[in-house]
């Protein structure tokens, strides 16, 4: 429903004359479909705003209101000259999670009642599936260009942390950029540019996701965990390039590159309950009270290279002062089924020696984490596809923006040098790479 009141001169004049407009409704995306502007599904919104006519221009200034449980703020302005544009600058001080989905194709109402998985399997995803098989209004985004800047302070959720976000939009002639959408994620900072070119068939979508520098404890913190005795930076980088029409369909055909860096640092181990692990030994260490001291990480890699949608490790590496902690397998995005395994290699004796893999299996919905058999870390990934990639580590510097990685322990390994090349962030040979008592050396 609109009202629109104010006073006109003539009952046909009302160029440059201000009017209040008032609208309200179920769903946004069904009223701007009149003049075939396209936008995600909303819930009950009730918007308004002052509105003046400028020849081919509706300007609408001091607009205030809600979607859902969101708030809204801000102008825009609809022009028809050759093309049909509409630019906004829009502020909102808390936008609720449920609100956001459908910017990620989910129907925000069956979120709200059911859940997300409910809300992908809406879309036509499979069962048990979470990436969105909503295709893109690609025949209406060819017909209108838009620009869009919107400044979000907190987003309301129990789960996910965000905080911060800065949203510049460009579409032009079936073009889709979103770039840059910036926000804080748990206390980290995250940059990205997102890409949908619906010109090409089937579209070229791009994302490029950056997570700068972060304190991991500050990280950990963000997320509800005690960030005592937890230092270090980590630094990571999604590039991926695919095609279709819906998320899933272009992350499943997609290629590129996934990297987590963390040069060097402790990580407290109540903060994480497998991070050596070994399942049976870290629950009877912490329910014995022995859990005193902090993990060292020396050099921590968690990458995986990305082809035709299957995910595979290259490499998983975290070389701590008492282990050597290496991955295998691989992970689809198209049956977003994973299929990966872990195991610790104790430098020196110590009871975490000799213990079993640990593999992450199931799917995005549904993980499950067990022990496996040694022989079962070889054959991790091979059902998804799996191939020895063997792509140079040391292109994770080029990929990822390290910092002062090159100056710590994690520089030789990215450099490809083995273990026996590192040196602490002084200088020193590192003291837990000496030979064992036996004369054999690690």
């Amino acid at each position: 429903m609109i009202d629109v009141s104010g006073t006109l001169p003539g009952l046909t004049e009302f160029e440059n004359v201000p009017l209040k407009v008032a609208a309200r409704g179920r769903d946004l995306s069904e009223l701007l479909e009149i003049i075939d502007v396209a936008l995600p599904r909303t819930r009950r919104y009730a918007l308004t705003a002052q509105m003046v006519k400028d020849g081919t221009q509706y300007r609408f200034t001091g607009m205030t209101g809600t979607f859902g449980q969101s708030d809204l703020a801000g102008k825009f302005t609809i022009a028809n000259d050759e093309r049909l544009r509409l630019d906004a600058t829009l502020t909102t001080r808390r936008l609720d999670i449920v609100d956001a989905a459908p910017f990620i194709g989910y129907n925000p109402d069956i979120v709200a009642s059911k859940g997300a998985v409910a809300a992908a399997s809406a879309t036509g995803a499979a069962p048990q599936r979470i990436l969105p098989d909503a295709e893109l209004p690609v025949a209406m985004m060819q017909r209108f260009d838009a620009g869009l800047d919107w400044k979000v302070a907190v987003v309301r959720s129990r789960n996910v942390p965000v905080s911060n976000i800065s949203l510049k939009l460009a579409l032009e002639k079936g073009r889709l950029a979103l770039s840059p959408l910036t926000f804080s994620m748990a206390r980290g900072d995250v940059a990205s540019d997102l890409i949908f070119d619906t010109r090409k068939r089937p579209s070229a979508i791009s994302y490029d996701i950056r997570l700068k520098p972060t304190p991991m404890g500050r990280l950990l913190a963000g997320f509800g965990v005690a960030d005592s005795g937890t230092t270090g930076t980590i630094h990571g980088r999604i590039k991926l390039d695919g095609r279709g029409d819906t998320i899933h369909d272009s992350l499943a055909s997609s290629s590129g590159r996934i990297a987590f860096v963390m040069p060097r640092g402790t990580l407290w181990t109540q903060n994480a309950q497998l991070a050596e692990l070994d399942l049976g030994t870290f629950v009877y260490k912490m329910f014995q009270g022995k859990l005193k001291k902090p993990i060292e990480i020396n050099c921590g890699l968690l990458a995986f290279t990305v082809r035709g949608g299957t995910a595979s490790t290259d490499p998983i590496l975290i070389d701590t002062s008492k282990n050597v902690v290496t991955g295998r397998g691989a992970f689809s995005f198209g049956t977003e089924a994973m299929d990966l395994a872990f195991r610790a290699d104790g430098k020196k004796f110590s009871l975490f020696s000799g213990q079993s893999p640990v593999g992450l299996q199931g799917y995005f919905a549904a993980p499950r984490l067990q022990v496996v058999s040694p022989e079962l870390l070889g054959r991790a990934g091979a059902g998804l596809g799996l191939a020895i990639l063997g792509t140079p580590v040391a292109g994770l510097l080029a990929f990822v923006d390290v910092g002062d990685a090159k100056a710590a322990a994690c520089g030789p390994v990215l450099a490809g040098a083995g273990a026996a090349a590192q040196r602490t962030d002084k200088g020193d040979a590192r003291k837990d790479l000496k030979p064992k008592k036996t004369g054999k050396k690690d």
